[in-house]
């Protein structure tokens, strides 16, 4: 129908009319066979278009058909052999530690100690000139703190003496030189626990490491045979197809009216019944198994994980403030360790050494150093008959630069290792800004 015309409705008289002159409806003949296709004619001229008749009423909707059963699904084929995995790349190095965030508060003061006798307050005197500050003495050891006396009667307070006049301020002495430090005395007890101090700012992040080389692709496995096809399984019985409702007379065809308002929509029908489902078919014979493909070329083996690790510290300056060459530098404090029984911490050859058990070993070691100077791991089987390897110094020609060294080792039954200077004598400062004397060892074991 051309978009230029427009629809128009029935009008209400004509489908009236409609109604009241249809007869009965008979029943459907049954149809014939459908007969050869003609030869197509000519086109005729488009005719002009009829007035549009009245709609007749829609017959009722007829019974739905059974569905028939759904044939069986063959068999899926084989899947081919996978493919060989690449060699996973190197890992890139690692990136700079970030800055050390801000030190928290300082905990809260444990408990005050029980107060001794108070003594009698005595009369003021009058002050004395100010006298020249003298030398600073060790501090002795604390005593142990006396039980509480009974508290004895405060004398009364003497008459105030007349205010003296200010002496002159001394002249302030040159500073001494520092006494030797005295001996640590023993730890006292540990006191409770102050508060937690504020974590500080997140230092920024490091600068990210290399990325590793990419390994190579290994090859494509062959492409297994695809399975055969099986059978389709038969097709169930089509379920009965419900009567068709009579189609009403077409009327015939009135007038059209003037376009009327839209009446109110009528109710809705009864749904017609749903038909009985049909009988499942009979499953099919399942189709042959295709035949398996070769077995791929074995793949390249991968990287071998981290097995085990370790790392061990020390922050404090003794004793690694003189540390010679072949003396083995202190680093006794144990953060974390996977492998205790390939990986034994021990002291020796001046200072620590590690025996490590068989296997290959990534080891790195760092520090700052306050001059130039070189560092590198000594080797050998006791702690009394270490050398050098020399594939494994790292030094800096700058002072306080931090040092970072690392190397593989093998080993077959047991080695022991040691970090310790290779010209002059070390001697550890602290990390950057931070009161830190911090040396660091860890040991990744591979295989």
């Amino acid at each position: 129908m051309p978009s230029s015309h427009k629809k128009h409705r029935q009008h209400s008289d004509c489908k009236k009319e409609n109604r009241d002159n249809r007869g009965i409806t008979g029943p459907t003949g049954p149809s014939g066979r459908r007969g050869a296709r003609g030869l197509d004619g000519d086109t005729g001229p488009t005719g002009h278009r009829g007035k549009r008749g009245c709609d007749g009423d829609t017959g009722p909707t007829g019974i739905q058909g059974l569905i028939g059963a759904t044939g069986a699904r063959g068999p899926q084929g084989v899947t081919g052999p996978q493919g060989v995995i690449g060699v996973t790349g190197q890992r890139g190095a690692t990136g700079p530690t970030g800055l050390q965030g801000l030190i928290g508060e300082t905990g809260a003061t444990g408990p005050t100690g029980i107060q001794g006798l108070i003594g009698a307050t005595g009369a003021s005197g009058p002050p004395g000139p100010t006298g020249l500050q003298g030398l600073i003495g060790l501090t002795g050891a604390t005593g142990p703190t006396g039980q509480q006396g009974v508290i004895g009667v405060t004398g009364e307070i003497g008459a105030t003496g007349p205010t003296g006049i200010q002496g002159l301020i001394g002249v302030t002495g040159e500073t001494g030189a520092t006494g030797p430090q005295g001996v640590i005395g023993e730890t006292g007890p540990t006191g409770l626990q102050g508060l937690i101090g504020v974590p500080g700012e997140t230092g920024p992040t490091g600068l990210q490491g290399l990325i590793g080389v990419p390994g190579e692709t290994g090859p494509t496995g062959i492409q297994g045979v695809i399975g055969v096809t099986g059978e389709i399984g038969a097709t169930g019985p089509q379920g009965v197809i419900g009567e068709t409702g009579a189609t009403g007379p077409t009327g015939p065809q009135g007038v059209i009216g003037v376009t009327g308002e839209t009446g109110t929509t009528g109710p809705t029908g009864p749904q017609g019944l749903i038909g009985v489902t049909g009988v499942t078919g009979e499953t099919g014979p399942q189709g042959l198994i295709g035949v398996t493909g070769p077995t791929g070329q074995q793949g390249v083996t991968g990287a071998v994980g981290v097995i085990g690790y370790a790392e061990y510290i020390r922050t404090t300056q003794t004793p690694n403030n003189s540390v010679s060459p072949g003396t083995a530098f202190t680093i006794d404090t144990e953060v974390i360790n996977s492998v205790p029984s390939l990986v034994v911490a021990s002291p020796g050859a001046g200072g620590t050494v590690f025996t490590l058990g068989p296997g290959a070993y990534v080891i790195d070691y760092e520090m700052s150093l306050s001059s130039a100077g070189s560092v590198a791991i000594y080797i050998g089987p006791t702690s009394a008959s270490l050398t050098i390897d020399t594939n494994t110094i790292s030094g800096s020609t700058t002072a306080t630069t931090w040092l970072h060294g690392r190397a593989i080792q093998t080993v077959s039954t047991s080695l022991v290792i040691a970090i310790s200077p290779v010209v002059g004598t070390a001697d550890v400062t602290t990390a950057g800004n931070a009161d830190v004397y911090m040396i660091r060892i860890v040991i990744l074991k591979l295989a």
